[in-house]
């Protein structure tokens, strides 16, 4: 059989066409199509040889699922079966598809309908940094293997135990979206098909966390906020929240406290310095403003040129903060010239150092520029 190397024009159109689908799934704050997702995990437990679950319980977060789960430990739950369902799976396919495609197109694809989402990446950061990781006992998955024999213990013993390693959202099921491009687009039906179900859970539920006889699922997030360039972050509330009322506040992709946003007239110099952890530190100055920081004391001049003024705060822990002060040459309509502040990195020593850094240029290219913004 002979192996495909490359796409025809109209198959390299599609792939924009995919990419958007899947993006639009990874970051889909809709209600799930609980139906829709229990009828596809029945087919995917048939395609990987499992008996498909008695049960369904549905969450309305993974942060729930974290504690409702792990506080079961029914025998009538059985073991983890994440390895078999998704993982198996997808190296299963792959082979398959390799006898057809060429690792290149393959790799194409793959990095076309499914490039990084730092968005959804960053959902899946902070649900398991509040997810409960309590582990199993080995008594109690031994429970869950009843009626005990040599290949049930075993396999007990080298199911996923924590939490990240046995649930799967989003951005771990992600990797579908170039199968289905591959199924849709080049025909390869046969191939694709033990991945039918799967790619149907994905479409329509958020985490899955799957057991031989029960599987627990979780709801999508009813609000999911992110900034330009792709990282969780709201000004005005929630980057992320659930229906059951979990939520996270983030800047810039950095997990911070209701209170910076809720009651951001309460951050002071007093309680910047107090802040231990510096990538909060950086965000509550941002929230109040490089200006209003400066204007109040919070830090001091170093030096100044025509170019701009450099500022610097340096605490008791090493941790430093400098920014460069400049004016928008451009007026606004009122004849006024803006003020802007930007971080720069700390060994800097002077403004025009600084402003070329902004550039990606050194101080002396910067300096023949004839036309300064």
């Amino acid at each position: 059989m002979r192996t495909r190397a490359t796409l025809t024009a109209d198959q390299a159109a599609a792939l924009d066409r995919y990419r958007a689908r899947w993006l639009a799934i990874r970051r889909s704050t809709e209600p799930a199509d609980r139906g829709a997702a229990e009828e596809g995990l029945r087919l995917a437990y048939q395609a990987a040889g499992l008996k498909p679950p008695a049960r369904f319980v549905w969450c309305d977060s993974p942060i729930a699922l974290s504690h409702r789960s792990a506080a079961v430990a029914a025998g009538a739950d059985g073991v983890n079966v994440r390895i078999a369902l998704i993982d198996r799976m997808r190296r299963r396919v792959t082979r398959q598809l390799r006898k057809r495609l060429g690792r290149r197109l393959m790799a194409e694809v793959a990095s076309a309908v499914n490039p990084t989402d730092t968005l959804t990446a960053g959902v899946s950061e902070t649900v398991l940094q509040h997810a409960n990781h309590e582990e199993i006992s080995l008594v109690a998955r031994l429970r869950r293997s009843r009626p005990l024999s040599p290949w049930r213990v075993l396999s007990a013993l080298l199911a996923p135990q924590s939490f990240g390693d046995s649930v799967a959202g989003p951005a771990e099921l992600s990797w579908l979206g170039p199968f289905e491009f591959l199924r849709s687009v080049l025909g390869l039906k046969a191939e694709t098909a033990p991945l039918l179900g799967l790619m149907q859970v994905a479409a329509n539920a958020g985490w899955l966390q799957p057991h031989e006889h029960t599987c627990w699922l979780s709801e999508r997030p009813c609000l999911l906020r992110g900034d330009a360039e792709g990282r969780l972050h709201e000004a005005r509330g929630p980057a992320l929240r659930f229906g059951d009322g979990w939520s996270t506040f983030a800047w810039k992709g950095v997990e911070i406290p209701a209170w910076l946003i809720e009651q951001r007239g309460a951050i002071t110099l007093a309680t910047i310095d107090a802040e231990s952890n510096v990538q909060v530190r950086r965000c509550m100055i941002e929230i109040m403003t490089p200006a209003r920081y400066v204007a109040l004391g919070g830090a001091r001049k170093v030096a100044e040129d025509e170019t701009g003024v450099l500022w610097r705060k340096i605490w008791l822990n090493y941790d430093i903060w400098t920014a460069v002060e400049v004016i928008n040459a451009t007026p606004e309509p009122d004849g006024t010239h803006r003020h802007y502040f930007l971080q720069v990195p700390a060994n800097i020593n002077s403004a025009r150092e600084a402003v070329a850094w902004t550039y990606g240029m050194q101080p002396d290219e910067y300096s023949k520029l004839v036309v300064r913004t």
